[in-house]
């Protein structure tokens, strides 16, 4: 399953907050909030876009930096919600 999610969420990324630098510039554990990369303004589109695409609903106690600060996590999480039906 993740394997599915991975490869659209790095896309969704570069071209909505990396925009213009190369694909490489992403890795799958590059941090995405600690780092700047995506502001807390810029993460209610993050998560928009998560529920959205994956069909889930992130519970407030999981909107933090540290679940959704790379991508490893947010597939990480993404897997976990689906597999607990949210």
């Amino acid at each position: 399953m993740s394997d599915q999610i991975r490869p659209e969420l790095r896309s969704f990324i570069l071209r909505t907050f990396l925009i213009g630098e190369p694909a490489d510039s992403l890795q799958d554990a590059t941090p995405l909030i600690t780092s700047g990369i995506i502001t807390s303004l810029a993460m209610l589109d993050l998560v928009s876009h998560l529920e959205t695409t994956y069909r889930v609903t992130i519970p407030h106690d999981q909107l933090s930096a540290h679940k959704l600060d790379s991508v490893d996590r947010i597939v990480e999480m993404i897997t976990e919600l689906r597999r607990a039906g949210g």
